[in-house]
């Protein structure tokens, strides 16, 4: 890895001595994501809003995976076309982390986090180990005053550049119609659902991207036995993780490729154990369950930003026997999540987004 750095630092300082020739385009607004060659989620509700007013939108858009030679090439191409997208546009948004804004971000551009999670239970960014330190950032968007200090030490950047105004996507799962919406397109699709108890199991990776990364082992034939026949369970794996597979069957459906706000509708409960989705789920007041076998050693290794056992109020699962005996237990925890991490919830996350965006371009 720091070879690559080195080999990529010599040849984006070498174009970016010519982008600094070209003047930064005071209406433009550049989206940049190497999550995946669309616009997804929050960047793409932000762009469709935006482009039907006057400004010149770019995106560089990209899925990379660091395993593979082709698309590592890609990258590398990539990252040519971002600095020259990226130091000409007068306000940049991201969904993930920018070695080109890290490294080469110019003066007078204006760069907005929209961090692809709705919060942080474990930690990331600059308080973990990293192949380059996270720099230039200029405002991230979050959904809460909670997440000033942890965003500030993840992002590099001041408490008060930690803007509490609340991720676009949150917008849906505040919305009835949506979710009716999607109910009965999941239900007409699955019909076998109907009627059952349903359980949404979607639990983050273990690893990270550069060591590589695996997903955590869970009998669902053991929960569904011991919670009885009125229950199915309906997973969707990481995206970091699409590949893999639990058992499948009529009961245990895979629905990775489904849309997850949508899988909200029909779910009762849901199992995760260090993903961000919690967050997001807690704003339907359903019960939420961590499984965590390996609870004690992932907080020692990677650790959280909030005090885990507080945060799950008792629905900590360290076993399946554990989590069968919790979800009968039907303890609904979702209120002491929301309250806490949540202060945008109003279903108007992304007109304040687009607001601040459109402020910054007209001010600065």
């Amino acid at each position: 890895m720091g070879l690559k750095i080195f080999i990529l630092n010599i040849v984006l300082s070498f174009f970016n001595f010519f982008v600094k020739l070209i003047p930064i385009n005071q209406h433009k607004i550049t989206f940049v994501s190497l999550e995946s060659n669309v616009l997804e989620s929050d960047m793409k509700m932000i762009y469709d809003e935006l482009k039907q007013k006057n400004y010149k939108i770019s995106c560089v858009l990209t899925k990379f995976n660091k395993n593979n030679l082709w698309t590592n090439f890609c990258y590398f191409l990539n990252t040519i076309k971002q600095l020259f997208l990226i130091n000409t546009s007068k306000v940049v948004i991201i969904n993930d982390n920018n070695f080109v804004i890290s490294k080469f971000k110019r003066k007078g551009v204006i760069v907005i986090q929209i961090w692809h999670a709705t919060g942080a239970i474990k930690k990331f960014g600059n308080v973990i180990e990293r192949s380059y330190p996270i720099a230039n950032y200029d405002y991230v968007i979050s959904n809460g005053e909670y997440w000033k200090k942890p965003y500030s030490e993840a992002f590099n950047v001041e408490e008060n550049q930690v803007v509490p105004i609340g991720m676009p996507r949150l917008d849906c799962v505040a919305d009835m119609n949506y979710r009716n919406q999607a109910k009965a397109k999941l239900l007409e699709k699955y019909p076998e659902l109907k009627d059952k108890k349903i359980i949404l199991y979607a639990p983050t990776f273990r690893g990270d991207i550069y060591q590589g990364v695996s997903k955590v082992n869970i009998d669902l034939d053991k929960i569904l036995v011991g919670l009885g026949d009125e229950y199915r369970i309906i997973y969707k794996c990481h995206p970091l993780l699409a590949h893999e597979e639990y058992k499948n069957s009529s009961k245990i459906i895979n629905m990775t490729n489904e849309v997850l706000h949508e899988l909200f509708s029909i779910a009762d409960c849901l199992i995760s154990d260090f993903s961000s989705v919690m967050f997001d789920f807690s704003l339907l007041n359903k019960p939420i369950y961590a499984y965590t076998p390996d609870l004690d050693e992932y907080l020692k290794n990677r650790g959280c930003f909030v005090d885990f056992e507080v945060f799950m109020d008792g629905n900590i699962a360290k076993n399946e026997s554990e989590l069968i005996k919790l979800i009968q237990n039907e303890h609904n925890n979702a209120c002491t999540i929301k309250n806490k991490y949540i202060d945008c919830s109003d279903g108007k996350n992304l007109e304040r987004v687009v607001s601040f965006i459109e402020n910054l371009v007209k001010n600065m």
